[in-house]
């Protein structure tokens, strides 16, 4: 009976260990807390749910957060080379990785922190196809300074990766995919899946392209 009961505590510590937030640094410290929110340029923990912590993402490998992997990866700006954090969707032979979608980050109280950062996106030139977006973090002193809550990033973009082939690639796909922009989608996936001839002929033959379609597609060349 002991050797049960110590059993049952020894997988429940384990479960709730694996369940918990962390972020891996570069020089790979792992933080294990909770974590309240990313902007994609930045990510916000409670380091053991005692001491907050503010990262930016040139300064993480990665995050693992309520069930989803994200990865810190590098993307042109122009002249200018930044990290932004993505959301992984599939992994394998092609990754596809998901950028936005909202807001992540919630306010953040002045009492607790002695800054308070604000991280703006925008359009821009340069970059996937002229389709560049630009961060800037802003850090403001002052105990009566209120603090700005980050824009976030209001539109899920979708990136695709075949190691070895190039950088990451836009994939101008949305849950509804504009009719203009199929072809595009198509073409991409051509490139990127179409040196298998099953998963080829299913891209030949959709016409939505919408993004669960591309998921599963992805997801069809994975398993092979």
């Amino acid at each position: 009976m002991k050797f049960i009961l110590s059993a049952i505590f020894i997988l429940t510590a384990f479960i709730k260990l694996s369940a918990q937030d962390f972020v891996v640094k570069n020089n790979d410290e792992v933080i294990r807390g909770t974590i309240k929110g990313t902007d994609y340029y930045s990510v916000y923990i409670s380091e053991n749910d005692e001491k907050d912590v503010f990262l930016l993402a040139k300064d993480v490998k990665n995050f693992f957060w309520n069930g989803n992997s994200f990865l810190s990866k590098g993307f042109a700006n122009g002249k200018n080379f930044e990290y932004r954090f993505v959301k992984v969707i599939e992994m394998g032979k092609v990754n596809l990785y998901a950028f936005g979608g909202g807001m992540l980050t919630p306010q953040v109280k002045q009492k607790k922190v002695r800054f308070s950062p604000s991280v703006g996106i925008g359009t821009g030139t340069g970059g996937f196809g002229g389709m560049g977006m630009g961060g800037g973090i802003s850090i403001g002193g002052g105990r009566n300074s209120a603090p700005e809550p980050p824009a976030g990033a209001p539109v899920v973009r979708y990136f695709i990766e075949k190691p070895g082939t190039g950088p990451l690639q836009e994939v101008p796909m949305k849950a509804i995919t504009d009719e203009d922009k199929k072809a595009g989608v198509k073409a991409i996936l051509i490139q990127k899946l179409g040196d298998k001839p099953a998963v080829k002929a299913n891209i030949e033959s959709s016409t939505e392209f919408n993004s669960r379609d591309v998921i599963n597609l992805v997801k069809a060349y994975n398993s092979n």
